[in-house]
C-alpha cells in the first residue's frame, strides 16, 4: 500500500491470497465506507486510488467485484458524501424501495446515514466526501437523513456528473494536479443541485421563492468576497429590499449575513493558503485579499473556524507537496 498525506492506493493483488479479504476491509475503513465483511478469499479482490485536497475533501476510485457496502460507518466526521458509478451494475437499498444504479445516476447523502450498495459483479464506482465546514453554510437548509438521487436535468446537474465522471478518470490514470479548483467547482455545482432535487428550492409558494432568492443572493456576494467595504446595506440595496427583510431572510435559512460573509471569506482564505497557485502570497496578502481588514482578526477568526492558526494551513499543505 502506498501512503502519503495527499494520496494513497491499494491493490489486493498485490497481497497473498490469505490476507487479502481483512487487507481490503482495512482499505474500506480508511475511505470510511461500511464494509459488510470480508468477502469470499476467491472474490477479495480489489483497487482504490484516493486523494485527500488540503481543504478535506476525500476523492476515491474503488473498484472490485461483487461485495455489498452497508451500515453507517461510526465515528465518522460530518459531511456530505457523494457517490456515482462508473462501471458495471449496482443496486441502492435505503428506507424506500430499492434502485438500480447507472453511471448517470448521483447518489449523496449526510454522513452517518443508513444505506446498502450492493455491487452484483465487477464495478468501478467513485466516492466523495466533503467536510461540514466546507459546505454547510451553502446549504440553503440542513441535509436530510436519508440518502438522495439525482438524475441530472438541468444544465447545473450535467455539469456536476460530467465533473465527477472526468475526476474519476484523472484518478485513475493517476494525473497530478491541483484539487483546490476542484473543491470550488463541486461546491458551486453541487449547492443548486441539492436546493432542486430536495430542497426548498425545487419548491413552489412563498418558501421557494425565498429559497430561490436567498441562493441568488449568495451567488452575488460569491464575486464582492474580497470588498472590505462591503456592507449589509449595500447588500439590500442591491437585492431592493430592506435590510429587515434581508436579515430576516438569511435568519430562516440558520445565517445571519455578516456570519455568512465571514464564514466564505474564511473558506476562501483556506483554500488559497493550501494552494501552490498562491504559495507566493503571504498569510497578510491573503487575509486582505478576502475582505479582512486586519491581520490580527483573521488570524483569530481562522482559529475559531478551523481549529488551526492559518500558518498551521500552510505548512501542512507544503509538507504534503500541495502548496
Amino acid at each position: 500500500m502506498a501512503d502519503r498525506q495527499a494520496a494513497w492506493s491499494f491493490d489486493a493483488a498485490s497481497l497473498p491470497h490469505g490476507e487479502r479479504a481483512a487487507a481490503w476491509a482495512d482499505a474500506m475503513r480508511r475511505l470510511h465506507l461500511p464494509f459488510a465483511g470480508p468477502a469470499p478469499e476467491a472474490e477479495a479482490v480489489g483497487r482504490v486510488l484516493a486523494a485527500t485536497s488540503p481543504m478535506g475533501f476525500e476523492f476515491a476510485v474503488v473498484s472490485g467485484g461483487a461485495q455489498s457496502i452497508a451500515g453507517r460507518t461510526p465515528g465518522a466526521e460530518r459531511g456530505l458524501w457523494m457517490g456515482l458509478l462508473i462501471d458495471g451494475k449496482a443496486r441502492l437499498s435505503t428506507d424506500d424501495m430499492p434502485v438500480d444504479l447507472t453511471p448517470s445516476v448521483l447518489i449523496y447523502g449526510a454522513t452517518g446515514v443508513d444505506a446498502s450498495l450492493q455491487f452484483d459483479g465487477p464495478f468501478r464506482q467513485l466516492f466523495v466526501r466533503i467536510p461540514s465546514v466546507a459546505i454547510d453554510a451553502r446549504l440553503l437548509a440542513p441535509l436530510a437523513a436519508r440518502v438522495s438521487l439525482v438524475e441530472p436535468r438541468s444544465m447545473s446537474g450535467h455539469a456536476l456528473l460530467a465533473l465527477l465522471h472526468s475526476l474519476a478518470a484523472s484518478l485513475a490514470e493517476g494525473r497530478p494536479g491541483e484539487l483546490g479548483p476542484i473543491e470550488s467547482a463541486l461546491i458551486e455545482l453541487l449547492v443548486p443541485v441539492i436546493a432542486v432535487s430536495g430542497g426548498f428550492a425545487g419548491k413552489g409558494g412563498a418558501m421557494g421563492q425565498r429559497a430561490r432568492q436567498y441562493e441568488r443572493i449568495c451567488r452575488a456576494l460569491e464575486s464582492q468576497l474580497g470588498d472590505p467595504d462591503l456592507t449589509v446595506q449595500a447588500i439590500a440595496a442591491a437585492e431592493g429590499v430592506s435590510v429587515r427583510y434581508l436579515q430576516q431572510l438569511f435568519a430562516r435559512f440558520g445565517q445571519t449575513v455578516t456570519g455568512y460573509l465571514k464564514s466564505r471569506r474564511l473558506e476562501r482564505a483556506r483554500a488559497e493558503l493550501a494552494s501552490p497557485l498562491h504559495a507566493q502570497l503571504s498569510i497578510s496578502e491573503i487575509c486582505f485579499r478576502w475582505g479582512f481588514n486586519q491581520s490580527a482578526h483573521f488570524s483569530r477568526a481562522y482559529r475559531e473556524r478551523f481549529d488551526e492558526a492559518p500558518r498551521d494551513t500552510r505548512n501542512r499543505a507544503r509538507r504534503s507537496g500541495t502548496a
